[in-house]
């Protein structure tokens, strides 16, 4: 182990029901896939609705050494160019939110991936500005369109 401190066990025992109430994100589960075809699945998906992948951050290979039976877990930084310029071009703070995030992570005992987009109504709010509020929103539809089309709907859970 890492500096001699011993793996936490609390990933694996999680219970993952909440994270599909939180009011910062917006979370759907998928059950007919693996890991790895969700994560392509998700990035054709983006690339189709006109986002740019700006940067992967791996959690599982982050955190590894630190979590037993650690699950996989993958956030990918996402932009597009126009609303990340009507936001800098509106408040210039902005730029501490964003790019947006959209996360993929088995759940279930690695049974069923989880894929949650950030709700930007919420976490982009603090701006308080018009036209921030205005692209907040198109940015939230249009990734709440990226979990309509990962599955055919009969097999979402």
């Amino acid at each position: 182990m890492e500096n001699g401190k011993e793996k936490n066990k609390q990933v694996s025992k999680q219970d993952y029901s909440e994270s599909q109430n939180t009011p910062y994100c917006i979370t759907r589960r998928f059950g007919s896939m693996t890991f790895e075809e969700t994560v392509q699945n998700v990035k054709n998906g983006l690339a189709k609705l006109g986002f740019d992948i700006v940067g992967e951050f791996d959690v599982k290979k982050y955190l590894d050494a630190r979590f037993e039976k650690m699950p996989r877990h993958l956030i990918l930084m996402v932009c597009e160019t126009e609303t990340a310029s009507k936001l800098i071009s509106n408040d210039i703070q902005m730029s501490i939110l964003f790019p947006c995030h959209v996360t993929i992570k088995e759940v279930e005992d690695k049974a069923i991936m989880e894929v949650s987009i950030e709700d930007t109504d919420t976490t982009w709010s603090s701006s308080m500005k018009k036209d921030v509020m205005e692209a907040a929103k198109s940015t939230k539809n249009t990734l709440k369109k990226l979990l309509d089309n990962i599955e055919h709907p009969n097999v979402k859970l």
